[in-house]
């Protein structure tokens, strides 16, 4: 038995999601277990279908089992976002094979890693963000006058962004499993149109929301088209960060300058600028525009605002990964959870009211989560009451 471990949002699921799907299982692994976002994602908005829809997709890819990234990690910053779900798999005690997408080998990201674990970077990469560029300039920068043009280049590359944070968190955790970068193919992060029958997340969701469903099965594998046109016919999407946008801005205004400090991504005097952005804003994108300066990207003030919103502070994102929660369990997936029994090192449960009873911070995560879901649910065009993420149940496939 080999278990490969791997991270996604499926925000939708598409067939570059199943291409990564195949490729593990043709590096040898027997099972495949995924560690998805929840509700809300790594972009700072609501996830277009509700995570069940999303990972019944997966699991009907070819994913075994689905855990879920609590929502601290998963609208983190690449660096928490990456510790979050290595984390998770480090937690089950049983995840061999980690697989990521990457623009570059594993070799040129590792050298990437390398520069910046290095002693030289800290010292260079204080004295370079004095100048006032963003921590992603200024990081790739260090990167260059440590190890060249070429290993700076590897974090100008999305995928790439991604899987150093992926490595630098196993090393933090003491996790040491087997690596799988899986070259990404077809239309680049963001991009519009098709390539080699792949698309972007990003244009599927475009394509999705227009309700073009023949263009966007292009990009899916057959079995997902009737699963998202399901869940748009019963209203359960698409979930937009328009339908949230009055919600979100009428509880930020309701965050003290002090509240706002706790914040993740806040420092500098930070809070100053988004407490008077959202004392201004008229809509979120203002919001997002009155925040975001050539320092600050507009990734950082989504972000920001969506903990403002949900409650997300800078502390929970530095608590220990208190449970693993099922979300979904495939083909393979009762094998795996079978030998989590003997190896995982957390609780693990499908059930948030169970889980909840474990820690003090099992009961902050699994409020926090409830929280977010009856905040997400009023996006939906045929909203639900309060309390679905305790009666919703795992997805079977």
């Amino acid at each position: 038995m080999k278990i490969c471990g791997i991270t996604a949002e499926y925000n939708p699921f598409h067939k570059g999601h199943a291409h990564q799907i195949e490729m593990a299982r043709q590096a040898g692994a027997t099972h495949v277990l995924v560690v998805m976002s929840g509700n809300f994602v790594q972009r700072g908005v609501p996830a277009m279908l509700d995570k069940r829809v999303r990972a019944r997709a997966a699991l009907c890819c070819g994913a075994d089992l689905v855990l879920e990234l609590p929502l601290p990690f998963a609208t983190a910053s690449a660096e928490t976002f990456a510790y979050g779900a290595l984390s998770v798999m480090q937690g089950t005690g049983c995840v061999d094979l980690v697989s990521f997408g990457a623009e570059d080998a594993l070799e040129q990201i590792q050298r990437a890693l390398d520069a910046l674990l290095s002693p030289e970077f800290d010292p260079i990469f204080r004295l370079k963000l004095a100048e006032g560029d963003s921590y992603a300039a200024t990081r790739a920068r260090t990167v260059a006058d440590i190890a060249g043009e070429d290993t700076a280049a590897v974090l100008a590359r999305p995928n790439n962004i991604l899987a150093v944070e992926y490595l630098k968190a196993a090393h933090r955790l003491d996790f040491h499993p087997q690596w799988a970068a899986i070259p990404r193919r077809g239309a680049g992060h963001d991009q519009p149109g098709a390539a080699g029958g792949f698309m972007s997340a990003s244009h599927l969701r475009h394509l999705l929301e227009l309700g073009d469903w023949a263009s966007a099965a292009q990009g899916l594998p057959e079995v997902c088209l009737p699963l998202y046109q399901q869940a748009f016919v019963s209203g359960e999407g698409p979930v937009r960060l328009a339908a949230l946008e009055r919600n979100m801005l009428a509880v930020l205004r309701t965050r003290s300058l002090d509240w706002l400090k706790q914040l993740p991504d806040v420092s500098e005097g930070l809070e100053n600028r988004l407490y008077a952005g959202i004392r201004q804003a008229r809509s979120i994108v203002e919001l997002y525009q009155l925040v975001q300066s050539k320092r600050y990207p507009q990734s950082r003030a989504r972000r920001m605002a969506l903990h403002g919103y949900l409650g997300v502070t800078a502390d929970m994102q530095k608590k220990q990964l208190p449970y693993l929660r099922i979300l979904g369990i495939g083909p393979g997936g009762e094998e795996i959870l079978f030998r989590m029994k003997k190896t995982a090192v957390r609780p693990v449960s499908q059930s948030l009211a169970r889980l909840s009873s474990g820690t003090e911070d099992a009961a902050l995560f699994a409020g926090l989560e409830a929280s977010a879901t009856d905040q997400y649910v009023l996006g939906m065009p045929k909203p639900l009451p309060c309390g679905y993420e305790f009666t919703a149940p795992v997805i079977k496939c």
